[in-house]
């Protein structure tokens, strides 16, 4: 009978459940138990006899391990002849074992053991090297190797009597022969199983990449409307139409229940086996002492190149039995039929697969976020659990939906505490680390550090949290705290994969950040060190560029020679070097390299923003139109680049333009309250009365581009939308205060000033009093700025900003000095 047939009988033989079989293993132990305290060989036989017939051999697996530590630990009471008579029985079943499968790590050793204690360290030591032949990490293998070898060079004698030592060489004699079976199974096959729709952008590369390490694929196509069952069948692949029904777990057991190979391997399209890692892969096939493995998946959460990335450990492919199937619409897991309770038959590997399905542009272009969210509220009301509440919670952090991921992962923190061992389920770390984003993320530092501490006395190197704790610092303005939890970081290096954590959380990303403090600090020399270690350690991570050149460009060096300085081959590195130049008002430069990017990569959004942005930057207001134009109405930027055009037509007036772009962007989905403000300027071009009220929201969007305004010089559209920001539903006092920090940000200090002290007037509060320190601090003011400080954290002690002015002027009389 060959492996697979075998399996498939055992999966139609086990059809008993799960506490069923656990009930038949307790009895058997019991059974041994009393044999051992009784000191009674045959009836330890007796006991175990009954597992030769199981068909789940899982579970006798699992007898036989728990009676070699039963017969261990409760035979060494025993008079001499006691235990040796009780090992040697206890041998003798386990090589019984070994015969039907030699390729048992766990029992070799075992069973090594046993004979290393009556004295057989020949054969002992031939049933460890095998051990370690199979798994080279197998606990305690090298160690008992060292101890055998040791007491055969030495001749070291047990005392036994003479009937028990024949018995024993008898049985290492034995051992010594079945080592040399003890061989990783060759010429097993592996069935590469996938579920597809409309995924001609990413198929190919997925299937290139591991098309050399499997025997089988299988695609299951839930409905493609584009060419990827053709691109499938082009790579081999037997391809099953399934009618979509909303579950994925059903998708996925359609192709499993079609798979022919003994192992299964399963990836989504957009999942890249690393290429160098296929034999890797294959490799496993040989391993029937386990039952499934893990892989290092790292998800790709950013941009297309420059994006952040996480890892974790993922159970990819496992022994092709018919009780092992998904459940669940959606985040689908693999049944608990498979033998958790048994983790020496699941191995990590450090086998990577690359998944670009959360990169920020796919799920934009593919509405995936909002998709999965519909699935798992059907999900949750079906199977409501802790994991399903952090999916969901997970998919709103992904939306920026803030406020209800926090509640979602506080509801799924407090109910995974109700499960036994539950800081060790696989995705409790993730959960710890997003629970203190989420409450960062809404602007509760205080909630967030709390959270932290519950997360780093569970995880005390997970370097998320620590990383989400110096965020905090640094949005509160301690600046030197958040310097030091970034060094802290660094101390740390990246966190265990099995935390799923960020990758470069504690190696470049770490640098980054703690680069970007120094700057804060004005330590500039080691801001800019820090940003090129990032650069040159790690080269795939471009991100630092942005920071890197705005420090260069800053320090006077022309575009051109930051350029010529940085490693910006790359579109990414080019975008951000466009941005740097942009934001340090070398608008020209800007241009040149957004358009050098586009045409590169002409579906860039990103790059179109940034080239719309720049024509503007230079009151180029019919380019900007025009270029604003060409971006296509599918374009997850299509409504930001709406907005531009908008801005565009309003700043010289063009009535006729304004028109026709406000009947774009409705069309488009413009957020109501811009629309509102642009009409309310239409209206005010036309020589109509402007409206006699706007809402609270048509004053946030007139914010933006009160800003804008100020940033191009162009007064005269500022007062015209000033007086339309004048007649929003704002309250008066916040509406001043927020035009104040919107001239501060522009370098307008007078007028910002002016709108503060009006505040001041009607009634002190901290944030005017902030507003008009940081104005003095800019003015070189110090003392005047320390004593608006220090009457601002008279009204409010705990005002950050207010201990950042005072920390601030700390450093600038350093300086001076």
């Amino acid at each position: 009978m060959g492996l697979r047939s075998a399996q498939l009988e055992q999966g139609a033989a086990s059809g008993r459940s799960r506490e069923e079989w656990r009930a038949d293993v307790n009895e058997v132990l019991a059974e041994v138990t009393a044999a051992v305290r009784l000191g009674q060989p045959a009836a330890l036989r007796a006991a175990l006899a009954p597992t030769a017939g199981w068909a789940d051999r899982q579970r006798a697996h699992q007898a036989h391990k728990h009676a070699v530590e039963i017969v261990s630990t409760g035979g060494q009471g025993l008079p001499e002849i006691g235990w040796a008579r009780l090992f040697l029985e206890m041998t003798a079943l386990l090589l019984d074992v070994l015969e039907e499968e030699p390729a048992e790590p766990g029992l070799l050793n075992a069973a090594g053991v046993f004979l290393y204690e009556l004295g057989e360290a020949a054969g002992a030591k031939a049933l460890f090297k095998a051990a370690l032949a199979l798994d080279p990490k197998l606990p305690h293998a090298t160690k008992n190797l060292a101890a055998a070898t040791e007491r055969g060079r030495a001749r070291m004698v047990v005392p036994l009597p003479r009937p028990l030592v024949l018995a024993a060489r008898a049985l290492g004699a034995r051992a010594t022969s079945l080592a040399g079976k003890a061989k990783p199974t060759a010429g097993l096959t592996l069935s590469l199983c996938m579920i597809v729709r409309d995924e001609e952008e990413m198929l190919p590369g997925c299937l290139e990449a591991i098309r050399a390490a499997v025997d089988e694929i299988i695609v299951v196509d839930t409905g493609s409307s584009d060419r990827t069952v053709e691109i499938a069948e082009s790579f081999g692949a037997r391809v099953l139409r399934f009618p979509w029904n909303g579950s994925f777990a059903d998708a996925r057991n359609a192709g499993l229940d079609a798979a022919s190979g003994d192992w299964i391997v399963y990836l989504d399209a957009d999942e890249h086996l690393v290429p160098e890692d296929a034999a890797e892969l294959r490799s496993l096939t040989s391993r029937t002492w386990r039952e499934a493995f893990y892989v290092v998946l790292t998800n790709y959460t950013g941009g297309d190149e420059a994006g952040s990335a996480v890892s974790d450990l993922q159970l990819r492919m496992w022994r092709n039995r018919p009780e092992y199937r998904f459940e669940g619409r959606i985040h689908e897991q693999k049944t608990g039929n498979m033998p958790r309770y048994l983790p020496e038959r699941f191995e990590p590997t450090q086998i990577r697969v690359l998944h670009y399905g959360y990169l920020k542009s796919r799920i934009s272009g593919r509405d995936k976020a909002r998709r999965n969210i519909e699935l798992l509220l059907r999900e949750v009301k079906e199977n409501p659990s802790p994991f399903m509440w952090f999916n969901l919670g997970s998919e709103h952090l992904a939306l920026g939906d803030y406020e209800q991921a926090r509640k979602l992962f506080d509801r799924a923190w407090n109910e995974v505490q109700q499960q036994d061992s539950w800081h060790q389920i696989g995705f409790v770390p993730l959960l710890a680390s997003r629970r203190v984003k989420a409450r960062r993320d809404v602007g509760d530092r205080t909630a967030a550090r709390e959270a932290a501490a519950e997360a780093l006395a569970l995880y005390p190197d997970h370097t998320d949290v620590v990383g989400e704790l110096a965020l905090c610092a640094r949005e509160d303005g301690d600046i030197d705290e958040a310097a030091g939890l970034a060094e802290r970081l660094l101390e740390l290096g990246d966190a265990p994969a099995a935390y799923s954590a960020t990758v470069g959380s504690g190696t470049f990303l770490a640098l980054m950040l703690l680069g970007e403090l120094r700057q804060e600090q004005g330590r500039r020399d080691e801001a800019e060190a820090l940003l090129r270690q990032a650069l040159t350690e790690y080269p795939d991570f471009v991100a630092p560029v942005l920071p890197l050149a705005t420090l260069l460009l800053q320090r006077g060096l022309e575009p051109a020679v930051v350029e010529a300085e940085l490693p910006v081959a790359k579109p990414s590195a080019r975008l951000l070097l466009a941005t740097a130049c942009f934001e340090g008002r070398h608008v020209a430069a800007a241009e040149w390299l957004f358009r050098d990017v586009l045409q590169k990569q002409p579906g860039n959004p990103v790059a179109r923003v940034g080239l719309v942005e720049s024509l503007l930057s230079q009151k180029r207001w019919d380019d900007a139109y025009a270029e604003a134009g060409t971006e296509p109405a599918t374009s997850p930027v299509a409504t930001i680049i709406a907005g531009e055009m908008l801005f565009a037509a309003a700043v010289p007036g063009e009535g006729q333009a304004l028109a026709a772009a406000l009947s774009r962007a409705e069309a488009l989905g413009v957020d109501q309250p811009q629309l509102e403000l642009y009409h309310a300027w239409a209206e005010v071009l036309r020589g109509a009365p402007a409206p006699p009220e706007l809402s609270e929201g048509a004053g946030n969007a007139a914010l933006v581009v009160l800003e804008a305004l100020l940033r191009v010089q162009e007064f005269d559209a500022f007062e015209q939308l000033l007086a339309l920001y004048e007649r929003t539903a704002m309250a008066p006092r916040e509406r001043r205060e927020q035009l104040a920090r919107t001239y501060l940000r522009r370098g307008f200090l007078g007028s910002a000033a002016d709108e503060w002290i009006a505040v001041v007037n009607q009634a002190p509060d901290a944030d005017a009093l902030v507003g008009l320190a940081q104005i003095a601090l800019a003015d070189g003011e110090t003392g005047d700025a320390l004593a608006f400080a220090r009457q601002a954290l008279e009204l409010d002690p705990l005002a950050a900003p207010a201990h950042a002015v005072i920390e601030a002027c700390g450093r600038h009389r350093a300086i001076a000095a």
